[in-house]
């Protein structure tokens, strides 16, 4: 599998590289997660928020600051869902430097800052759940070849001291590293790859038994092509790919044993456009989606069993209009059509399996985006308060369902 995904982004690298070559593009500064949502969670735009998976984006967002006010699920909530903080300068002629503080709910995906994305320490009810991962990013610039480098980290300790007895320890982390490469190839290519691993881990010391431990290794890559065909058209293939591995301690007696834990697989292939002409951008295209978690077989109970979902056609479709040198709007439009397999043990060596057809979130996103000087607010609006009309004035409902703020200096 591994080896037919290596064969088809090497043919599409190769693919791409014949374009011929003519203006580069024009990245500006400002957007944000708020953004992408209105556009239909659209992959195949450039956005600040791209150096959340690839951190040689940094180089092209200097001296720029960015966060998200997130999102609540009453009107008047405490506190906001997805929120982060991120801030990146420059501090020579080709070289950035960067800080991303986030919390477990953070949105993006296959990104090192999401904390334990498999739930390998989630397992371990004891341990504290991670939060507050901190992330350092850094580019350096060789002319139109952007290189960058992310180190994200978060820990919790779990720790109790009885007086005249052994401590019990709980404790879990989380490394991560991201590699990143833009480049401007040509006028008419722009290259986007990054390669993030994980690293999230917990052990387990209880007094009078073996230790309990659990660790997996995540590995992604991503990898996206921005094809100039025309003065307006430029098709974009997206592909994503995450492999996961882990395996743990559990205690027999005083000792303990090695076992083999699930492991996970995804891939994602996309084939997009983006369409500008003027003040109005607009984005999308289908793609094919596979999620899988295989649990490996337990010698004389049960056997190797598999659960995922496949999905296809994925739509991601938005458009962008700015209305002033002040004010944007965007609608984007989502849905997916899918099937999940299920197996199941049936005995010590069959399994049974159930396969069924799924519809995955579908329907409209609307936003805005209001720009003065540096300073950027980008919201998707609720569009419930737009349905009720008038009785939107003084009533309960809120109207900016996900907020993202940046500042460019």
């Amino acid at each position: 599998m591994f080896k037919k995904i290596l064969t088809i982004s090497i043919l599409l690298f190769l693919s791409t590289t014949i374009v011929s070559a003519v203006t580069p593009a024009t990245i500006e500064k400002t957007g944000g997660y708020a953004r992408i949502q209105a556009m239909g969670n659209n992959p195949y735009i450039i956005d600040p928020f791209n150096m959340t998976l690839n951190s040689a984006w940094g180089a092209y967002y200097s001296d720029f600051i960015m966060g998200d006010l997130g999102s609540t699920a009453t009107a008047f909530g405490n506190d906001g869902v997805g929120q982060f903080i991120g801030a990146n300068f420059k501090v020579g002629k080709n070289m950035t430097l960067g800080v991303i503080l986030a919390r477990n709910n953070f949105n993006g995906q296959f990104s090192i800052l999401n904390l334990d994305p498999y739930g390998v320490i989630g397992n371990n009810g004891a341990a504290i759940a991670l939060d507050n991962v901190v992330e350092l990013m850094s580019t350096y610039s060789l002319g139109k070849h952007k290189i960058g480098i992310g180190l994200s980290y978060a820990s919790t300790t779990n720790e109790v001291n009885p007086a005249g007895s052994d401590p019990t320890v709980n404790s879990a982390s989380q490394l991560g590293l991201n590699f990143g490469y833009v480049s401007q190839l040509s006028g008419s290519l722009l290259l986007d790859v990054s390669l993030s691993l994980l690293f999230p881990g917990t052990t387990s010391e209880q007094p009078n038994q073996g230790d309990a431990s659990a660790s997996e290794t995540v590995i992604s890559f991503n990898a996206r092509t921005f094809i100039r065909m025309s003065e307006k058209f430029k098709l974009v293939p997206v592909l994503q790919f995450v492999t996961t591995s882990a395996s743990g301690d559990v205690p027999s007696g005083t000792e303990s044993e090695s076992v083999d834990l699930p492991s996970t697989s995804v891939f994602i292939l996309g084939v997009g456009f983006r369409y500008q002409t003027g003040d109005f951008l607009f984005a999308g295209g289908p793609a094919y989606a596979s999620f899988s978690t295989t649990t490996p077989a337990v010698e004389n109970a049960s056997p190797e069993f598999s659960t995922g979902i496949t999905g296809f056609p994925i739509w991601n479709l938005g458009g962008e209009w700015e209305f002033a040198d002040w004010i944007v709007g965007r609608m984007g439009y989502m849905a997916i059509t899918g099937k999940t397999s299920n197996e199941s043990p049936s005995s010590s060596t069959e399994v049974t399996e159930a396969i069924q057809t799924v519809y995955g979130p579908t329907g409209f996103w609307l936003g805005i985006g209001f720009r003065t000087g540096g300073f950027s607010l980008d919201a998707t609006i609720n569009d419930d308060v737009l349905r009720q009309g008038l009785n939107t004035v003084g009533g309960l409902g809120a109207t900016f369902a996900y907020i993202s703020l940046s500042v460019a200096l």
